[in-house]
């Protein structure tokens, strides 16, 4: 094995399985370690690259091993090099940088990410902007006056909240003809009258391609993929005055309304007449010094499985009992192995 990447926990959404994902994309010769995760996300993964529900005391022998956030089987790894993966801006979270002795090497996702770290830990860095990979999507955007705002967001605090129902108030007191769709979890707030709450999807950059603009008014932000998504897709963007923003080369009244934390003098009159033309590439990344596309690896093959319990598989039309070895392909094992129905043999 030589290219191990571990994360703790992959969400059914966020910016860190946005990175897995676009990885996974690119580079075949990498396997994701997990302890915890979403089985829609396992799946799609396991269709590019070998995916694998850690086992506990398993030993991981591999040349390098890349951590997101908590190292907690770091012990129980094996590798010549040892690389923790910087995520965040952690000047503004409200937890402190992760140092473990066995890390001899960081990677920060953006310039602000890695310097946050280096001033709090006098720790140096490598800089390697996120990768991204998009297919644009064949959708077309809505054809009529009306002003179109998608969010993808979780509704709390840090994510703007405030803001977002500021935002909301403005436009219900404007008389500006809008509807606001929110894509987040159940925790649902209220934000504006003509807002509509919908459930996270696991691929949302087809929805934002159709829409006048993507709404972000976070506190803070390492990358921020939802920006770069949608700014690749032709939609631009209203955000905070987000210092990474001009880091990725992002201007306002060209790729988006850039306002204030305070939401002073927000440009309602220009937001509205949709005029923006956005043409956007994303900072290069350079992950293909540490990963290429030498792999084995087929999501087809079809591999042993034991059965945890009788359950029914739909896609297979298999009835099986608790005990039972069938064969699955690779990808539809790592997504039942997700859900503790199977274990790989």
């Amino acid at each position: 094995m030589n290219n191990v990447f571990y994360f703790k926990t992959i969400s059914k959404i966020g910016g860190c399985e946005s990175w897995f994902y676009y990885l996974s994309r690119l580079y075949k010769n990498m396997i994701i370690y997990y302890k915890e995760g979403d089985s829609e996300q396992i799946k799609r993964l396991a269709k590019n690259v070998e995916v694998h529900k850690y086992k506990e005391n398993e030993i991981i022998e591999c040349d390098r091993f890349f951590c997101c956030y908590g190292p907690d089987i770091i012990d129980n790894v094996k590798a010549k090099d040892y690389y923790h993966i910087i995520h965040c801006d952690y000047k503004q979270v409200p937890f402190k940088p992760i140092i473990h002795p066995k890390f001899n090497h960081y990677i920060a996702v953006s310039k602000l990410a890695g310097d946050s770290f280096k001033e709090l830990t006098g720790i140096d860095y490598e800089l390697i902007y996120n990768p991204v990979v998009i297919d644009m999507p064949k959708v077309e955007k809505f054809n009529d006056d009306k002003l179109h705002l998608i969010s993808a967001t979780r509704l709390t605090k840090e994510k703007g909240l405030e803001r977002l129902q500021k935002l909301g108030n403005l436009l219900d007191n404007s008389g500006i003809d809008y509807e606001w769709d929110i894509f987040t979890n159940k925790q649902r707030k209220f934000v504006g009258k003509k807002v509509q709450y919908r459930d996270p999807k696991i691929d949302i950059v087809p929805e934002i391609a159709k829409y006048d603009y993507l709404v972000q008014l976070s506190n803070c932000e390492a990358f921020c993929y939802s920006i770069v998504e949608s700014l690749m897709v032709g939609t631009p963007i209203i955000a905070t005055d987000l210092p990474v923003l001009k880091e990725l080369g992002i201007r306002n009244g060209f790729e988006g309304y850039i306002l204030d934390f305070n939401m002073q003098d927000v440009p309602l009159d220009l937001i509205k007449q949709k005029s923006l033309k956005v043409a956007y590439k994303s900072p290069k990344s350079n992950w293909d010094k540490y990963l290429d596309n030498n792999s084995s690896y087929d999501s087809e093959e079809l591999i042993k499985v034991k059965c945890r319990r009788g359950i029914y598989l739909i896609e297979e039309d298999i009835r099986t009992i608790k005990g039972q070895i069938i064969e699955l392909k690779r990808y539809r094992a790592s997504e039942l192995e997700s859900k503790d129905l199977v274990e790989i043999l």
